[in-house]
């Protein structure tokens, strides 16, 4: 029942109300994020262990109690540590800042990706208590959380501008963007395609690179080899079949491109540290 109510949170709220909230444990089918992105913001606060975040290339890590701005379109992912409980909190910033054109307009070249800000912050930071503040708003949802979500994160980013430590995008990280968005493609081919063989030159077709630079490129921006994300991004695939059908895992393993039965049960295992019989034993 947690992962239905869960799948249903996915969407991000409602049209009227674009904000969702999700409190991650180690019970979720996604709880260690694969490297994805989305057009809407998102806030990561971490309430226990640590959380190493890959973003855009690069890995930090958040301590219980800090947090991570996220802005739209950027990719990232991220594993727990240490038992790690973070929420995830996900909202569009265009209806947040749709009645506030003077907002908008401080916001704009951050949203384009033509500023950068430093989009992480300890705890006892005025953005950390904002981003608490809100999460519990969103996953309480006591009278008047409407009012608190889209007012706290207001505060939130007005608290981050007011330190202004957003830099130029420059050259170098516009060169980035531009290899980010090649890999975007490739993550996009992987969703649609990973119930087939897939191979890498196709990938590196995608990304117009020779297979060999593609591969320590792919790693360099996603934190795992194309064969590793793969295997990974069919192995959530699955974790998510488990926990909401009741289908057979031979059926299972074959529906998420593993054509070896045996092969499954080993990555499987590897990835989750118990096999996938034993993790059907767990409550959802």
């Amino acid at each position: 029942m947690k992962y239905i109510e869960y799948r249903e949170k996915r969407e991000h709220g409602t049209r009227e109300f674009p904000y969702a909230c999700y409190r991650v444990t180690e019970n979720f089918p996604r709880y260690n994020m694969i490297p994805h992105w989305h057009n809407e913001c998102e806030i990561i606060y971490v309430r226990s262990g640590y959380f190493e975040l890959f973003l855009d290339g690069h890995t930090h890590r958040i301590e219980a109690g800090c947090c991570s701005l996220i802005i739209g379109g950027s990719m990232h992912g991220g594993t727990p540590k240490d038992n790690c409980r973070y929420d995830c909190l996900v909202f569009d910033m265009a209806a947040l800042l749709k009645s506030s054109q003077i907002c908008a307009i401080h916001l704009q070249p951050i949203i384009n990706h033509e500023k950068r800000l430093i989009t992480f912050f300890p705890a006892n930071s005025e953005p950390a208590k904002d981003a608490r503040a809100v999460t519990d708003a969103l996953l309480e949802k006591e009278p008047g959380y409407e009012f608190t979500v889209p007012g706290r994160l207001l505060c939130m980013l007005g608290h981050i501008v007011a330190r202004q430590e957003h830099y130029q995008s420059g050259e170098t990280a516009a060169s980035d963007i531009k290899k980010v968005r090649r890999f975007k493609n490739v993550i996009s081919y992987i969703e649609q395609n990973y119930r087939k063989n897939i191979t890498l030159e196709e990938l590196a077709n995608e990304c117009g690179m020779n297979r060999n630079y593609f591969c320590r490129a792919f790693k360099e921006y996603t934190g795992k080899t194309p064969v590793e994300y793969l295997n990974y991004f069919r192995i959530e695939s699955a974790c998510e079949l488990i926990a909401s059908t009741d289908e057979k895992l031979i059926d299972i393993a074959m529906k998420c491109g593993f054509n070896d039965y045996s092969y499954f049960i080993k990555v499987f295992k590897s990835m989750k540290g118990v096999t996938p019989r034993d993790y059907c034993r767990r409550s959802f």
